[in-house]
């Protein structure tokens, strides 16, 4: 599928078919998220090159700390949300989206390639990757909230963890 010059492929299932750094990065936030300890995913996030963004457009303050806001996110307060979502969405299968040169591992992949008629279990995996807060907004086009995705690039650089709104909208 072509979106504004991008390529999405289709859903992928293997998770060890991505890039070697891109498979490493996805084992350890998925180490992280094991430890149920929001602060375990520090060693995620400090190994990244730059710091993943946890929020569309948001300016990062300076010095701020990114385990901070990822708790201020998470509907408990503590973090625990975020660590169930982020496990969630690194089980689900992914896309791999193509802009020229640049390639991006998207989980889950239907945060841009939406089932048209999910099944039940589909709609209960989806679910299970929308935060707390976002369950009353639907999705534009679609009945479903937007799912939290995922998006690491081909060199194994973690660049976001955010609500996915639609397979329109820039990644």
């Amino acid at each position: 599928m072509a979106n504004g010059g991008e390529t999405i492929s289709d859903p992928i299932t293997d998770p060890d078919l991505p890039p070697p750094p891109v498979v490493a990065m996805r084992r350890r936030i998925l180490d992280a998220c094991a430890r149920r300890d929001i602060e375990a995913l520090r060693i995620p996030i400090d190994s990244n090159e730059v710091r993943p963004m946890f929020e569309r457009g948001a300016r990062r303050p300076p010095g701020e700390d990114p385990i901070e806001r990822l708790k201020a996110l998470s509907f408990d307060g503590r973090g625990l949300e975020i660590i169930m979502l982020l496990h969630a969405v690194l089980r689900q299968s992914f896309v791999v989206v193509t802009s020229g040169p640049t390639r991006m591992f998207v989980w889950p992949a239907f945060a841009l390639k939406p089932p048209l008629t999910p099944t039940s279990d589909e709609r209960l995996s989806m679910l299970a990757c929308v935060r707390f807060a976002d369950l009353g907004r639907p999705n534009p086009g679609g009945s479903m909230p937007p799912p939290m995705r995922v998006g690491i690039g081909a060199d194994g650089v973690w660049h976001y963890f955010w609500s996915g709104l639609a397979p329109a909208d820039s990644h």
